[in-house]
C-alpha cells in the first residue's frame, strides 16, 4: 500500500494535488510495479483526485491502473445534484463544499472536467467500483458518475448504503465492515 500526502489548498491550489498524484504514480512505475496491478483508490476529494489522475494518464497515452475504487467521490464541483439540497449529511454541508472548492481553485469554472470529472469524457477508464452513503450530500455525485461511466462503456459498479453518510467506511460500523467485504468481493470477481 502506498498512501501519500499531497499538497493542500489554499496554500497549494489546483493543480498541486494532481501534480503530487502524478509524482506518486511515477514513483510506482520507477519501482517496477505494473500499472494494471495497481488499484487506485480515493475517498471524497481523493476520489476526485483518483479520477483526475486516471484521466490524465489516459490522455497522455500512458498505462492505466487496473481498477479504480472510489468512496463517496466528489465529482461535481458545481454542486448541481439534488442531494446537495435534499440530504442532511452529518459530515458535509453545501457551505463547506463551496468554501473548499473556492480554496482549491479560486475563480474556476467548476463545470470544467479538470474540476468536475462528472462532466469529463470518461471513455477508456479502468473498471470502477463506487461506494456511497444514501444520506450524504455527495450521493448524486456518485450515482451520476456511475451512469456516466456506463454510458462511456466503462465497467462500473455502484454500491449504496441507504442509511449511511459521507465516507462511512472510515467509522467502526457494521456497514463499514460490509462495505470493505463488498469491495474485496468485487476485486475477486475481476481476477
Amino acid at each position: 500500500v502506498l498512501v501519500f500526502q499531497y499538497r493542500l489548498a489554499p496554500e497549494h491550489p489546483y493543480p498541486a494535488a494532481l501534480e503530487d498524484a502524478r509524482a506518486a504514480w511515477d514513483y510506482l512505475m520507477r519501482q517496477g510495479w505494473g500499472a494494471r496491478d495497481i488499484l487506485l483508490a480515493g475517498d471524497s476529494a481523493g476520489g476526485n483526485l483518483a479520477l483526475e489522475l486516471a484521466m490524465t494518464l489516459r490522455d497522455e497515452d500512458r498505462f492505466l491502473p487496473g481498477r479504480l475504487i472510489l468512496y463517496s467521490p466528489w465529482t461535481d464541483m458545481t454542486a448541481s445534484g439534488e442531494s446537495y439540497e435534499t440530504c442532511r449529511d452529518p459530515l458535509l454541508t453545501r457551505e463547506y463544499i463551496e468554501a473548499v472548492r473556492d480554496a482549491y481553485a479560486p475563480g474556476a469554472d467548476w463545470a470544467q472536467a479538470a474540476y468536475s470529472p462528472l462532466f469529463a469524457d470518461l471513455r477508456g477508464l479502468p473498471p470502477t467500483l463506487i461506494q456511497v452513503g444514501g444520506r450524504e450530500i455527495l450521493r448524486d455525485d456518485s450515482t451520476r458518475l456511475y451512469e456516466a461511466l456506463q454510458a462511456a462503456g466503462v465497467p462500473a459498479l455502484l454500491q449504496t448504503w441507504p442509511d449511511m453518510w459521507h465516507v462511512f467506511q472510515m467509522f467502526p460500523l457494521k456497514a463499514a465492515e460490509e462495505a470493505m467485504d463488498q469491495m474485496a468481493r468485487y476485486l475477486e470477481l475481476l481476477r
